[in-house]
């Protein structure tokens, strides 16, 4: 199973130097490869999340075409670019995500569609979505824990 969330904007970052300073600028502790220039994103972004190693697809789509695609819903704007989140359902994975997709938006003027919910948040919001999955990993890794010794039984 895989997860989206697209952040729609009129500008782009000129670089991941600049993505990550406006991660820094969060107080997020994400760190992203710079093994691929910003320009050329189109599949599997490795970062660093404070001690792990994960990673989240992310890819620049055209904007007119995933607004006709989701026309049903209401973007407040015509959006030039969309930079496309996709993640497993790692919580970890998902946490890089909102972060990166939080501090992208809040520095591009943009808005993030978060695509479990099917709406549109705000970047603030994002980034509250990640502490929450943050915040409740020990509740789920337990969960998951109790589940796999059930199956193993």
């Amino acid at each position: 199973m895989s997860m989206e969330l697209y952040v729609l904007s009129d500008r782009r970052l000129e670089s991941i130097d600049a993505w990550q300073a406006a991660i820094d600028a969060c107080n997020f502790p994400l760190q992203l490869s710079t093994a691929i220039p910003f320009a050329r994103l189109n599949g599997v972004l490795p970062i660093q999340l404070g001690n792990r190693r994960a990673a989240f697809e992310c890819v620049h789509w055209n904007a007119a075409e995933l607004m006709a695609e989701l026309s049903d819903i209401d973007f407040g704007l015509r959006w030039k670019y969309v930079l496309a989140f996709r993640w497993t359902g790692n919580s970890y994975e998902g946490i890089a995500a909102y972060m990166a997709g939080s501090a992208y938006a809040k520095a591009t003027g943009g808005i993030v569609f978060d695509c479990e919910e099917g709406k549109i948040i705000s970047p603030e919001r994002a980034g509250e979505i990640a502490r929450e999955i943050e915040r409740d990993i020990p509740m789920i890794e337990d969960m998951v824990r109790r589940v796999s010794e059930k199956f193993q039984k």
